[in-house]
């Protein structure tokens, strides 16, 4: 796993993203991972999400993001999931399911 460091989930952050595939955590203020997702389009699937209505989990919870750009990102998604339940005893508070696979 080779993440980016943690950066401001802001627009003026993501123009700079590439638009390419890869796996993405969202964090918390207090640095709590609250979600993990992946996409063929970083950059646009960000963008989705600052877009996402206020009320919605990521939007309320989400300060901070960070990602690994990777061809494999549906795998490691799925094993970067795996492995927060098994330490954590579930899932991170924004999924709302296990990723496919």
């Amino acid at each position: 796993m080779a993440f980016d460091p943690w950066w401001t989930f802001s627009e003026g952050m993501i123009k700079s993203d590439r638009d390419v595939g890869g796996v993405y955590e969202f964090g918390s203020s207090t640095g709590e991972i609250i979600y993990i997702g992946s996409t063929g389009t970083i950059q646009t699937r960000l963008r989705q999400h600052l877009s996402e209505d206020a009320k919605s989990c990521i939007k309320t919870n989400a300060v901070r993001y960070r990602i690994d750009y990777r061809s494999d990102y549906a795998a490691e998604e799925l094993r970067l999931y795996d492995a927060f339940v098994k330490q954590h005893g579930g899932p991170p508070k924004c999924n709302d399911r296990r990723p496919p696979g």
